[in-house]
């Protein structure tokens, strides 16, 4: 078990010297193994070092790693809940996909976003938006529009304030793109978001004053984000702009997803 655990601690090593690109993570001049390496980097890294590590741990082979439903996670929440700090682990994404067992047809499931380390800027909203939008945005239909919101917590952490525009955007257009497929609800795949939101508020009990609340997010995307060339003037997005995009994104996509479930199921 023990040689199991240490070799597991070798190959996070790997992962984590890819991501830094040095052979030798730790500042001590010499270490007796890759795994004490990894361990003494651990103990002086920066905190968001040590944060990109907890999302590699669970890429690993290290023992005590289930999916879809690791223990580790909520155990990983509970203590920096205690510490009152400002981030939120979140669990698989799992999807469902067609195989042949055997010869014969049947259904598989595997890992379709693995868990990411994301700020928590406040407690209720993330209750309240983030959460319920990730788990909105777990099921296999909304597979893309995860991952671009999933890249645009990443970013929001890492403070690329930019790119984090232009994912809440990209997350948007493709949550509603998805409504549309399932709805029947006419478009094309160049359609702008402000067409894709008129054409889901014209099939809506939301009222067409909907429209100015909803697509400031794309708006922000097309005036601040990365998505297009700042030219002869720098964009610079502030922290609190970007947080504001984050937390609107995720309760334009609980309202809009909520608004078709609810039309459904009456």
């Amino acid at each position: 078990m023990q040689e199991s655990f240490s070799h597991s601690l070798e190959q996070l090593h790997r992962r984590v010297s890819y991501l830094h690109g040095r052979l030798q993570l730790s500042p001590t001049a010499a270490t007796p193994s890759k795994a004490d390496d990894l361990l003494q980097f651990l103990f002086s890294c920066k905190d968001e070092h040590f944060l990109d590590v907890i999302e590699l741990i669970f890429k690993s082979s290290l023992p005590g790693i289930t999916w879809p439903d690791s223990p580790l996670i909520s155990s990983i929440n509970a203590f920096l809940s205690i510490d009152n700090l400002p981030y939120h682990l979140t669990g698989y994404s799992i999807e469902t996909f067609e195989m042949s067992f055997h010869g014969t047809p049947t259904t598989g499931s595997r890992i379709a976003e693995f868990p990411r380390i994301i700020r928590k800027e406040s407690e209720v909203l993330h209750q309240e938006a983030v959460e319920p939008a990730l788990h909105l945005l777990s099921a296999t239909m909304f597979k893309h529009a995860n991952a671009e919101f999933l890249r645009a917590l990443e970013d929001h952490r890492k403070e690329d304030f930019r790119d984090c525009l232009t994912k809440c955007g990209s997350a948007f257009e493709s949550t509603m793109k998805v409504l549309c497929d399932r709805k029947s609800i006419s478009y094309k795949q160049t359609d702008t978001a402000s067409v894709l939101l008129r054409a889901l508020l014209a099939n809506s009990n939301l009222d067409a004053y909907w429209e100015q609340s909803l697509i400031l997010i794309a708006t922000l995307r097309n005036r601040l984000s990365s998505s297009h060339g700042a030219g002869s003037q720098q964009k610079v997005v502030p922290k609190h702009v970007a947080t504001y995009a984050i937390n609107a994104t995720a309760s334009a996509i609980v309202l809009l997803v909520d608004e078709f479930s609810w039309r459904a199921a009456t």
